[in-house]
């Protein structure tokens, strides 16, 4: 039988106007000449993936994936459609389907073109549909990396939470950064440099923050373009609530405060009792 989303040792038959007749004996597929890395003879036994052709027809390459069923790997996105979901190019022909159904409901949330998702396949009728590795697939991968406190690492977001984003990085780790760790929007598959904070239980911590000073700036321009774009007000004071402070600029209220703080010293803003306004 031959395994649609896997790898085949299969026989050369005969060789077409296309490409190459395969057979496990039973059935045949073709090997289009495209997607042949060498010349082959009849009777000559090979190594091929087997995907699904535009018509759901199971179609050979001996082109390696980055993802099968069986093995995760990354897959960049190329195509967005509302309310469908997105496709990921896995060095196959026909690109790969991610439903909307696993992916956030929020779709400014989605991935966008050129981003990274760690998948693996999965068969949906007579073709191959993407899947994106949620914390424990990543963690079940069992790959031996070690990473140091401080150390800076590429990363890609893979879940968006309340509380914080996973990311896993180039190496298939998987790391965990609370929201007071972050600083901005972040989306699915966003490419990301993660400083390592601790690690725990085979996770990692870390952040997306950068040195205290440079993200004093940061924190100063984030609260003046809040304003900006809200007739120069801005419903925070210095004793508003964490909670408040998070729901309107997704920043701890230490890092607030601090920002918050320079910016009143530098006479740029003012403020009453229950709002800031910028001095002009």
């Amino acid at each position: 039988m031959i395994n649609l989303g896997e790898y085949n040792n299969l026989t050369v038959v005969r060789k077409s106007d296309l490409g190459y007749m395969l057979t496990d004996g039973k059935e045949e597929v073709l090997l289009h000449f495209s997607q042949s890395t060498s010349e082959h003879k009849d009777n000559e036994e090979i190594k091929v993936f087997i995907y699904a052709d535009k018509k759901e027809r199971p179609t050979a390459t001996e082109i390696t994936p980055t993802a099968t069923i069986y093995d995760a790997g990354f897959a960049k996105i190329v195509d967005i459609i509302s309310g469908v979901g997105v496709f990921v190019n896995i060095n196959t022909p026909k690109d790969i389907l991610i439903s909307k159904d696993n992916l956030p409901y929020d779709e400014e949330l989605w991935p966008q073109v050129d981003d990274l998702l760690l998948i693996r396949l999965k068969i949906k009728k007579n073709s191959l549909i993407g899947k994106p590795l949620n914390r424990f697939d990543i963690i079940s991968l069992h790959k031996k990396v070690t990473y140091l406190e401080q150390e800076q690492v590429n990363a890609h977001v893979c879940k968006i939470a309340e509380k914080g984003i996973s990311l896993v990085t180039n190496d298939f780790m998987y790391v965990y950064v609370p929201e007071t760790q972050l600083r901005g929007k972040h989306r699915l598959g966003m490419p990301v440099v993660v400083t390592i904070t601790k690690e725990l239980d085979e996770e990692y911590y870390g952040t997306l923050n950068q040195h205290k000073e440079i993200l004093m700036d940061t924190d100063r321009e984030l609260i003046l373009d809040y304003m900006r774009n809200h007739g120069g007000l801005m419903p925070l004071t210095a004793k508003s609530s964490s909670e408040d402070v998070f729901k309107y600029l997704k920043m701890s209220r230490k890092a607030f405060k601090r920002a918050y703080g320079g910016l009143y010293k530098d006479h740029l803003i003012d403020f009453d009792d229950t709002k800031s306004f910028i001095v002009k």
